[in-house]
């Protein structure tokens, strides 16, 4: 189900890999697995030094963190079943979303 029409198809709401799919190391995935999911928090933390008051932050990161790292968990399964000892070594090598942690 596309969202919209992405490169190669790419841009999805679910988690799903074609055959013409490969691991990527470089660029902001040498930093970190999911790159989107760091901006995604960097936005957030951004918004709240802006905007927002401490207690609505503390619940949006709470929120945050519980939908990421379900979703991160989900695509990771996918990603392990799809490309195996590749995946689990760049597993053990990069972090998830935050970098240098």
């Amino acid at each position: 189900m596309d969202i919209i029409a992405g490169v190669g198809g790419a841009t999805r709401i679910d988690a799903a890999l074609g055959a013409e799919h490969r691991l990527v190391r470089s660029g902001p995935y040498a930093l970190v697995r999911n790159p989107i999911y760091t901006s995604m928090l960097l936005v957030l933390c951004a918004v709240a030094v802006v905007i927002t008051g401490w207690k609505l932050f503390v619940v949006a990161m709470i929120v945050f963190i519980i939908g990421t790292e379900i979703r991160v968990r989900t695509e990771e399964k996918l990603l392990a079943s799809h490309f195996g000892d590749e995946f689990e070594s760049y597993r053990k090598q990069v972090p998830a979303y935050i970098p240098f942690f």
